[in-house]
């Protein structure tokens, strides 16, 4: 073997035995995670404080029951976040985020969607007596705004004048076919 050969061969050595353990510390510092995030409070608690509730009030239920029967036809869905049915069409995100934000923890009471399932046909709301607070049609105002800008009407029906289940479809028919 020449000299040259050889000298080659020992500095490619030379060269894998100092580089070998840089690289094996970089292999082993890849798989290193990083220390979790201190716990949040209860996360350790096996049994979080929760208790099942009722989706629906009483009257809401009684209410609910006549719509589905004056209107058999469609699909009724109660207690429906507000950005399960609108969304802002702004290109920009900021813009985006901004009105999400205005709508983020609004609910309407029952949609009626077409038998497609992907058309909203027209929110209700049942109105007690905790909408005549000023705050309450502050948030009343925004709910009917954010929905009438999509192009969602909004029927309200006070729950302590329920309509009949015929007076409940002739109203109802009549937004429908107007939208």
């Amino acid at each position: 073997m020449s000299f040259g050969v050889v000298f080659l061969v020992l500095a490619v050595g030379f060269l894998g035995i100092i580089a070998l353990p840089k690289l094996l510390s970089k292999r082993q510092s890849s798989k290193i995670v990083e220390p979790d995030s201190p716990p949040v409070r209860g996360d350790d608690l096996a049994i979080w404080p929760f208790a099942c509730m009722p989706i629906m009030t009483d009257t809401e239920v009684i209410f609910f029951h006549k719509l589905k029967e004056a209107l058999p036809e469609y699909y009724i869905f109660v207690q429906v976040q507000l950005s399960r049915i609108i969304a802002p069409n702004s290109e920009e995100t900021s813009e985006r985020s901004f009105w999400f934000n205005r709508i983020c923890r609004q609910s309407v009471d029952y949609v009626i969607v077409d038998i497609d399932t992907q058309t909203t046909l027209v929110a209700i709301e049942l109105d007690d007596w905790t909408h005549s607070s000023k705050s309450r049609q502050k948030a009343d105002d925004k709910k009917d705004k954010a929905l009438a800008s999509a192009g969602i009407p909004i029927v309200r029906f006070h729950a302590e004048r329920l309509p009949t289940v015929d007076m409940l479809r002739y109203e109802l028919i009549q937004v429908i076919e107007k939208y």
